[in-house]
């Protein structure tokens, strides 16, 4: 298209545009008017980009458009952006009316200023080498050395205003024990540092905190919200995952000062170090924070590129401060980020070993010592069962075998008949006999003994005082009662030393309420005369073996219930018992240890039986080729038939004695490995990043899953900040987490430092703290962040020292309260020449009013807790419907980073402080000031309750009169005396409420019952509510939640 041709509009331009000495900004001027209003359709992004013009770049900018080009350098008259920019047209028009965007007058002049200048670009400046400029020289406007001071004073060397004055010592003083320790100096604290005059005395503070335990549990809360660390799993469900030894680890690291480059490194790939440690693996499990999800119904495809596009969106704000998320369907419109470096780097974590759809188990597992020695113990135990294995096994399955052998020849001209139906039997079937049952879970201690025995060659002893019994269950083989005269019996030894009071059996078909007993009636089980507690006579003959019996029906078991459980239970003394078993009389032909027919019939639910004797059993008779038949027929007779010879019968016991020896190896070491199994449960577990064969990743046009058209792609950083130079192998996290604090890479230093500013100065040096991209802000003060970074990075990466160097300067020590000239010149604080004041985090507003009353329990690490939370809150929680267990004791004032955080549903009164959700990163909260903070802090049972620990701390002081307790107050919660309006104030407010409670004693009481720790009943009720009141109000106080 042929440029038009606007000689009216040229003079117009030409006539009206003036000239400006001072030379155009590209990277805080110019840049930022082209990323907001033009990049869009002309930017990175090729599948949005309009007319084949690219503005992000010099050479697309002044590219030939047929004739004319968008900017022609030094003439803004003949640059058809300019004429595009002043068109009345809404065919020519930039940018198009219908985007909504218009470019301001100024905004104009600074493009046109620019071209006229040569219109030069500059390389974003985030993505520059970090420099390691020069510290200016003095100022007039500080006379610190501090190289902050210096670049801030150099920033307003002619501004019409000065840096504030430096604060009091008391506000220095509040404002580094929260800045560093997330709450207020007890008065103990505040006294060493406010009556030392030394000149190293703020030095000393500040090192004192940094050294503090406390201090790690500050920074952890910030980068809780960075990595979304929850303890929920977020999606569908939102159920809960247990990973809060990650969070003991970012404690631990800070507290440690673990280098920040080593800190990265085992956050994305500690498990890939060589030998890596528990804390290496615990560290690695930032790669399993994310959202998953576990609804029966979800697309596995879907979630993995649900949670590859979630860790590369979290990787790019967390260690690069850059919106990476915004290439997952197309070229990033702002930034050089291409839609192939996003899968590029999704690549990554594709060794990752997870669960799309399901629930994630916990793949370590950390014992305390004790524990550790006695998992030590059961594994050893294991091993000795595993050795007995080895050893006894092999010769035991080999005599089996030949046994079997022997009983295959034995049976084999063997004539079986079908039983007729003209005659009733009895049959009779053991339980117990000389080993406990191997097919029932059992409970209690079976002891043999050797002496006296009934039938066989042992016996079981037990020995006890008052009610006690041992039993099997969940038989898998169960008895099903024939009809209601079944008997069930069991012989019985009582000791005439040592005899028992009471005798009780107990039978289980689903429930234990059949029970027989012989003897007083101690035992409290089931109800007197009623099937549930049937008493059968007096105790048995002491000293000789007596047979006690009880019909099926006398014990309410009616036909077809299943008996899968006897128990044995006594009243003091000694019993032995043997030969445990049940007598039914029964139809042959319906009995499976008489008929070959009614065995068959049954024997396909067998699972205990061998494979193919299971799998001809459940085909039918007609079906069964003759051959078939006789396998069946030949394992019934040798293992099944009741009334096989006895010779046959002989080896058949001798090969079940075989089978149960076997059977007791392989139980032996199955109850050592479940041990172990069901030991490791108690234990504290974590899940972290578990590497194995890597995933196929594809670029995913438009980010649609479904669409399998696009690139496979291996992993590589971003292609505009270099490449990794490996040897004939393809890149994983560790080479990714290497490069991420490698010299080539500028992103991660800038973006954790600017972070950290933002902590001690209220605002980050670039504002924008999750985009140091084109859509983000361009720092304030460019070199400070250079300089702060370079030395950061070339300094061992060293935490403490960075932090160390901003809170000892003078810009530091300011005060938060601008002058008027101030105020109106830089209303933002933008150049900081004042400090800022805020609302301090939800987490540090509770731990500080915790902490004023006495309550806050000081312990390190740990898992979540469970503080007070409304009732029904989580009543919308399903799958499974839950109800929050408030915990008990201590863990109710634990620090607010230790509460349980559930995404779908955050505490309440942490979300009224603006704490995220942390379905996403999060790198800087909101800070709001609305009318549920000050309810929350007024009515929050854990602020009440508070409030009402520190009323007593105030009336159990040494002071007397009511001013003197004031003043108390404040010193405990606000380091300073108050002033004589407040005294009258809350003299005021104390009157009132005196007065109200002594004339309403039920809401006093239902003030000071608030919380479960007890109120102090020496103490007179009316005037505990009352000083509750005031500690109430002090605790809601501005200044009590802000650091100044």
């Amino acid at each position: 298209m042929p440029k038009p041709t606007h000689c009216f509009l040229c003079f117009l331009f030409l006539f009206c545009f003036q000239s400006s000495d001072a030379k155009v900004d590209f990277t805080n001027e110019v840049r930022p008017i082209l990323s907001e209003y033009c990049f869009h359709c002309h930017g990175p992004d090729k599948s949005t980009r309009e007319a084949g013009l690219r503005l992000d770049l010099s050479e697309g900018a002044i590219k030939d458009l047929g004739g004319y080009s968008a900017i022609i350098p030094g003439k803004p008259e003949d640059s058809e952006l300019v004429f595009r920019l002043h068109s009345d047209d809404k065919d020519e028009i930039m940018p198009p009316p219908e985007t909504g965007k218009r470019l301001n007058k100024k905004q104009k002049e600074i493009l046109e200023e620019w071209i006229k200048q040569g219109a030069n670009y500059e390389e974003h400046w985030s993505f520059l080498p970090i420099a390691n400029p020069d510290i200016p020289t003095k100022s007039i406007k500080s006379k610190s050395s501090h190289p902050v001071d210096r670049f801030l004073a150099q920033r307003i060397e002619n501004e019409p205003f000065q840096f504030s004055q430096q604060t009091d010592k008391i506000t220095q003083l509040r404002r580094l024990f929260f800045d560093l320790l997330g709450m207020p100096p007890t008065p103990k604290e505040a006294k060493s540092f406010l009556e030392d005059n030394t000149k190293n005395a703020y030095t000393k503070l500040v090192d004192r905190l940094l050294s503090d335990q406390r201090f790690g549990e500050r920074m952890a809360v910030h980068w809780l919200d960075l990595v979304r660390y929850s303890d929920t799993i977020g999606y569908h469900s939102d159920v809960f995952m247990e990973v809060s030894a990650y969070r003991d680890y970012v404690i631990n690291a800070f507290n440690k000062n673990m280098p920040y480059d080593q800190f990265v490194i085992e956050n994305l790939a500690g498990d890939l170090l060589p030998k890596s440690t528990k804390q290496q693996k615990i560290a690695s499990g930032y790669n399993r924070l994310l959202q998953t999800t576990e609804e029966g119904g979800a697309q596995a495809k879907e979630y993995l590129a649900i949670y590859q596009a979630d860790r590369v969106r979290n990787f790019g704000v967390v260690w690069l401060g850059a919106t990476t998320g915004c290439a997952q369907c197309h070229d990033h419109k702002y930034d050089p980020f291409t839609i192939k470096d996003f899968y590029s780097l999704a690549a990554f974590f594709s060794d990752i070993q997870e669960r799309p759809v399901g629930r994630r188990n916990p793949n370590l597992f950390l014992p305390s010592p004790e524990q550790e020695k006695k998992l030590s113990d059961l594994e050893l135990s294991k091993k000795e069962a595993e050795k007995i294995r080895i050893e006894k096994k092999p010769s035991l399955e080999k005599k089996r075998n030949q046994l079997k052998a022997k009983l295959v020849k034995k049976s084999e001209n063997y004539n079986y008949e079908e039983p007729a139906g003209d005659q009733i039997e009895k049959f009779e079937r053991i339980f117990v006999e000389d080993s406990s049952p191997l097919n029932a879970q059992l409970h209690g201690e079976w002891k043999l003994a050797d002496y006296p025995v009934f039938s066989g060659s042992k016996s079981f002893v037990r020995t006890g005082v008052g009610n006690n019994q041992h039993f099997f269950l969940n038989s898998k083989n169960p008895h099903e009662v024939i009809t209601e005269d079944d008997e069930f019996f069991a012989y019985a030894f009582l000791d005439p030393q040592n005899p028992p009071k009471q005798v009780m059996l107990q039978f289980n078909d689903g429930n234990w309420d059949h029970r027989a007993y012989w003897g007083e009636s101690l035992i409290h089980y089931g109800r007197e005369n009623t099937v549930s507690r049937v008493k059968m006579g007096p105790l048995p003959e002491l000293g000789k073996w007596v047979r006690l019996s009880v019909k099926a029906k006398k014990v309410g078991l009616k036909r077809k219930a299943k008996v899968n459980g006897i128990a044995f239970t006594q009243w003091d003394g000694t019993i032995y018992w043997d030969k445990v078993g049940v007598i039914s009389e029964i139809d042959p032909r319906n009995n499976p240890e008489l008929s070959l027919k009614t065995w068959t019939t049954i024997a396909k639910n067998d699972k205990s039986l061998p494979g193919n004797i299971q799998n001809l059993s459940k085909k039918l008779e007609n079906d069964r080729k003759n051959k078939e038949k006789e396998i069946l027929k030949s394992h019934f007779i040798n293992y099944i038939y009741a009334k096989a010879p006895k010779d046959i019968i002989s080896f058949r016991d001798q090969v079940k004695d075989l089978n149960d020896q076997i059977e007791k190896i392989d139980s032996e070491v199955k109850t050592a490995v479940d041990a172990i199994t069901n030991y490791k449960k108690t234990f504290r577990s974590m899940l972290v990043s578990q590497s194995g064969n890597k995933r196929m990743v594809r670029i995913l046009p438009r980010g649609n899953w479904l669409d399998e058209s696009g690139e496979v792609v291996d992993p590589a950083i971003p292609e505009f900040l270099g490449r990794l130079e490996l040897e004939n192998r393809k890149a994983n996290r560790l080479d990714l987490a290497k490069w991420v604090v490698s010299k080539d890479n500028p992103l991660p230093a800038r973006a954790f430092t600017n972070r950290i500013w933002k902590i001690f100065f209220g605002y980050g040096l670039s504002r924008r703290l999750e985009d140091l991209g084109g859509q983000g802000e361009p720092p304030t003060h460019p070199k400070l962040l250079d300089h702060l970074s370079s030395q950061f990075r070339d300094n061992g990466w060293d935490i403490k020292k960075l932090i160390r160097s901003l809170v000892t300067s003078d810009a530091y020590k300011q005060s938060s309260i601008p002058s008027e000239k101030l105020a109106k010149a830089d209303p933002l604080n933008r150049l900081y020449a004042r400090q800022s004041r805020f609302r301090l985090d939800a987490e540090f507003v509770r731990d500080s009013a915790l902490s004023i009353s006495g309550l806050l329990n000081n312990d390190i690490g740990g898992k979540s807790v469970k503080p007070y939370q409304p009732e029904g809150y989580w009543r919308h929680l399903n799958f499974p419907a839950r109800k929050w267990q408030a915990g008990q004791g201590k863990d109710l004032y634990r620090r607010g980073l230790y509460t349980f955080h559930c995404r779908s549903f955050t505490h309440p009164a942490m979300l009224a402080f603006d704490a995220p959700s942390r379905e996403e990163c999060a790198a800087e909260r909101p800070r709001s000031n609305i009318p549920q903070q000050a309810l929350v802090l007024l009515n929050d049972p854990v602020f009440v309750e508070a409030a009402r620990v520190f009323a007593e701390k105030i009336l159990k002081s040494a002071q007397a009169s009511d001013e003197e307790k004031i003043s108390f107050a404040f010193q405990n919660a606000l380091t300073r005396e108050p002033s004589d309006d407040e005294i009258k104030v809350i003299q005021k407010l104390l009157k009132n409420q005196r007065q109200r409670y002594k004339e309403d004693n039920k809401s006093a009481m239902d003030l000071l019952k608030t919380g479960m720790s007890k109120y102090d009943p020496s103490i007179e009720v009316s005037e505990l509510a009352a000083w509750t009141s005031i500690s109430r109000s002090i605790l809601n106080m501005y200044e009590t939640t802000a650091r100044l």
